[in-house]
């Protein structure tokens, strides 16, 4: 098998299915994997896209950045190809949440680890079965969540734990998603249309409420039940093109389609530990002076703790995109990593936005550190965890559907109708 052993020093030797000129892997994985912290712990040996002109292109590109040659890969056969590869260590999956499963088990199936982001699939069952396949195979399977490596959930984390606040008896969260992002709302990008189709496993709720779930349960425990109401505020959206232009009907006139998914989504519920917690998400709203973007409020007995998210830039919301500012008691509390700077993820020489770019590069280093043998067990979310996470998001929507308080007390969530 050609991964190296856990104790190797050599690179780890990834491919890439997905990278080209646009996209996440373009514009964060890429880049997060160039920072110097992971530089030397990473190398990329090949890629894979859907056309032999893109793929030789990529390779061309991205083979010139990192100074060696990349193999290229397309279409179906060329995922296959890529994941027995012997020069292939990992493999990186960065394409849409529905293509997202033969990838993964074609790689799972040569034995390979995977990085994909959140959400894997389209589906609980598809992500259950990943997780067998995974588990059987001995494989790792690492899960783009990356909100848990915000240095200020870690710093609150750390305050809770250390008692800086007492126990927690409550929580709430408010987390809005600009229009200007186009995904949901009155407006949305043409490349973002598919996020509204059914069973894509791209919705608000998988997306958005998905990486604050993780975060949130991260730092203040499991659920132990959830009544969640949803709503779709902007029925009616125009399609933007890409350049911002309208795209035009065949009238003239800017196209429009009719969206049936949730651009709303409240959760009210109780802790495993006995706290009330309350998240609300809603997408489309302006940008306008003085809307909370992010905003997160933990009570304990003796204190409180608040994050909020409304830097520049409109990814002030993602949690897992950007750094919240963390306050103790009403004080802001500066959260760094030790050696930042040294360690050059904020050098800001290939790695902007700063914030988008360095919780990934946490995550590419734990893992490195995991193989390497220098920690037993990396700092990254598993297939397992995030399997967790998918059954939670599952009782929140069936709540919303079926208007009743799910408990989660095992994995066969029950209903309690209200």
């Amino acid at each position: 098998m050609a991964q190296p052993s856990s104790k190797s020093k050599a690179p780890i030797r990834a491919g890439f299915i997905g990278l080209s000129s646009t996209g996440w892997a373009a514009h964060a994985l890429f880049p997060s994997l160039r920072a110097p912290a992971v530089r030397d712990l990473y190398t990329i040996t090949a890629l894979c896209t859907s056309s032999p002109t893109s793929a030789a292109a990529a390779a061309a590109h991205y083979g010139h950045r990192i100074g060696s040659r990349i193999k290229s890969f397309h279409g179906p056969d060329g995922v296959k190809q890529l994941a027995v590869d012997r020069e292939v260590d990992l493999v990186v999956v960065s394409v849409k949440a529905p293509a997202h499963r033969t990838p993964i088990l074609a790689a799972i199936s040569a034995g390979k680890d995977v990085f994909a982001e959140w959400p894997i699939g389209t589906s609980l069952e598809q992500m259950e079965e990943i997780e067998k396949r995974a588990e059987e195979k001995g494989v790792t399977v690492i899960v783009g969540l990356q909100g848990r490596q915000s240095v200020a959930v870690t710093k609150a984390k750390e305050l809770i734990q250390r008692g800086a606040i007492g126990k927690v008896l409550s929580s709430s969260l408010i987390c809005t998603v600009p229009r200007e992002l186009e995904y949901w709302g009155p407006v949305i990008a043409e490349n973002h249309l598919y996020i509204h189709e059914p069973n894509t496993g791209a919705s608000l709720l998988e997306i958005m409420v998905g990486h604050q779930l993780d975060t949130f349960t991260h730092i203040l425990g499991d659920f132990r039940s959830v009544s969640a109401t949803w709503a779709t505020m902007y029925p009616i959206a125009t399609v933007l093109s890409s350049p911002p232009n309208h795209s035009p009907g065949n009238d003239g006139a800017p196209r429009t389609v009719q969206v049936s998914t949730a651009d709303h989504v409240a959760v009210s519920s109780m802790l495993a530990s006995g706290a009330i917690v309350s998240i609300i998400c809603r997408g489309g709203y302006a940008e306008t002076p003085g809307r909370q973007r992010l905003l997160w409020e933990i009570d304990g007995e003796e204190g409180s703790i608040r994050l909020e998210g409304n830097g520049p830039g409109v990814e002030g919301p993602l949690i897992h995109m950007h750094d919240p500012d963390l306050y103790l008691n009403g004080k802001k509390v500066l959260a760094e990593r030790p050696g930042e700077k040294a360690d050059g993820i904020d050098d800001g020489s290939e790695v902007e936005p700063r914030h988008l770019l360095r919780n990934e590069v946490v995550g590419w280093l734990e893992y490195a550190k995991e193989k390497r043998g220098e920690v037993e067990k990396g700092k990254f979310v598993r297939i397992r965890e995030a399997v967790k996470n998918r059954r939670l998001i599952k009782a929140i929507e069936d709540s919303a559907k079926g208007g009743h308080r799910v408990d989660l007390g095992d994995r066969r969530n029950s209903a309690v109708r209200l």
